[in-house]
Formats: structure tokens, sequence, C-alpha cells
């Protein structure tokens, strides 16, 4: 089991990242499309990690349920239609309410995981308190890793790695791969 939690660990922390960099995306709401499919990959590869049957409808529909008291996220991304400043401001929230959002979904499916539960008997009332928490622990972390990214996050041929692999999972259509790759191109 502790080789499960260790690379449960693992696989929240990338994904977390991910999801800051989508929070980042300048068009509002764009961001929270993309961090809601890293958010179901991340469950998806968390059920496989611990053998539990995965149904995307069905957690899809649970993350929706989980996620959707965090308002901070709505409103940043809304500051983003302001012009100039507001993607800056709506930006970085977004990211660190991306990065926060998805730990705690992260944290709270493993738990639930680890715990011997499925998809099936996941009681998305009883996991509200864990998920709050979850989400303050990782406000808390995304803040700390925006002022000091980890070396991956600064390197631009590992971003395009794991773009690459964003976009081969099916996680980022062919026109926001190319974006994203674009500017990621233009660091080098």
């Amino acid at each position: 089991m502790a080789g499960q939690d260790k690379e449960a660990e693992k696989l929240i922390r990338e994904h977390m990242i991910v999801a800051m960099g989508a929070g980042l995306l300048p068009v509002p709401f764009a961001d929270w499309g993309l961090t809601t499919a890293v958010q179901l990959n991340l469950v998806r590869k968390l059920a496989s990690l611990y053998e539990v049957p995965f149904f995307s409808g069905m957690a899809k529909g649970l993350i929706a349920a989980l996620v959707g008291g965090t308002t901070v996220r709505g409103a940043a991304t809304l500051v983003k239609v302001i012009p100039g400043i507001g993607w800056m401001i709506g930006g970085l929230t977004a990211s660190v309410a991306a990065a926060a959002t998805t730990y705690a979904v992260g944290r709270v499916f493993q738990s639930h995981f680890a715990a011997g539960g499925t998809l099936r008997d996941f009681d998305v009332e009883a996991a509200k308190k864990a998920y709050q928490r979850a989400f303050r622990e990782g406000q808390t972390l995304s803040e700390a890793l925006h002022k000091n990214p980890p070396p991956a996050a600064q390197d631009p041929y590992e971003q395009l790695k794991k773009l690459h692999e964003l976009h081969q999972a099916g996680i980022l259509t062919a026109e926001e791969y190319e974006a994203q790759k674009k500017k990621l191109l233009e660091r080098l």
C-alpha cells in the first residue's frame, strides 16, 4: 500500500502542476474545461493505480459535484475578460485555484480508493469536508509552487513533452496543443 500511496502522491502533484498551467490560459472558461479534463485524467489514473473500475461519465459528475462549491475558480476566470490587467490577475488567481482544486480532488479520491471505495459508493456530501481541507492545503502548496516552480516546470523541453502527452491522451485538442506548443517554442 505504501508504494501505491507514494505513486498517488506523485500523480497528484504532476496533475496539479499541469492544472496550474491550464489556469494561466488567457481565454475565459477555457482554463475551466482544461482543468476539469486534467482532474478527470487524474481520477482515471488513481482508479487504475488502486485497481478500481473507472467510468468516465460517473467520475466527471462526481468531480463536478465536489468542485462545484469552489466559487473562486469561476470568479478568477471571469476576471480574464478585462483586457490586459484582467488576464494577469485572473490568470494567477485561476492558476492557484485550478491547482488547489486538482490537489483536493486527487486527495479525496486517493483516500476513498485507498480505503477500498469505488466510484459507485462515493458519497459527495461526506467527502466535502475532506475536499475543503485538501483545497486549503492545495492553495498553500500552489502558491509556494508559483513562487518557486520545480525545475521541470521551468524547462521548456519538459513542458513540450508534457504538452505532447496531454495531446496524445486526448486532453488537449489539436488547436490547443499547437497554440501552447508555439508559446513554448518561442521561449527556446
